[in-house]
């Protein structure tokens, strides 16, 4: 989601990707504002378009996913570098969601007897 800051004209003075006070609101990438402040700030456009670009990704892979579950393409049809690629980011997706699992009660090396 994104987040913009306006003046007392409507025009967007700063963006964010949350909301930082109440005065900021939700608003739409296609919206005329946001591309004429995001013309007007190259070095802002560029992290929001590596932001929806990164997005993008994720649905691209979560696509894949399903047609590979669905058995409407199998994974070995892929480019070698494309299985290489998909199962890289699938790898660290699992150790990130790893790190961030707080429910681990014992770490690895403990024993329980």
């Amino acid at each position: 989601m994104l987040y913009a800051l306006k003046d007392e004209k409507g025009e967007i003075q700063a963006v964010a990707d949350r909301q930082l006070t109440d005065d900021w609101e939700v608003v739409n990438l296609e919206d005329e504002a946001v591309h004429t402040f995001l013309q007007r700030n190259p070095t802002i456009g560029s992290k929001v378009m590596q932001a929806a670009d990164a997005d993008f990704i994720r649905v691209l892979e979560d696509l894949i996913d399903l047609l590979i579950d669905k058995q409407i393409i199998q994974f070995t049809e892929l480019p070698n570098p494309v299985q290489k690629k998909l199962l890289n980011r699938r790898r660290y997706r699992e150790e990130l969601r790893d790190q961030d699992d707080t429910t681990h009660l014992i770490d690895g090396g403990d024993e329980i007897f």
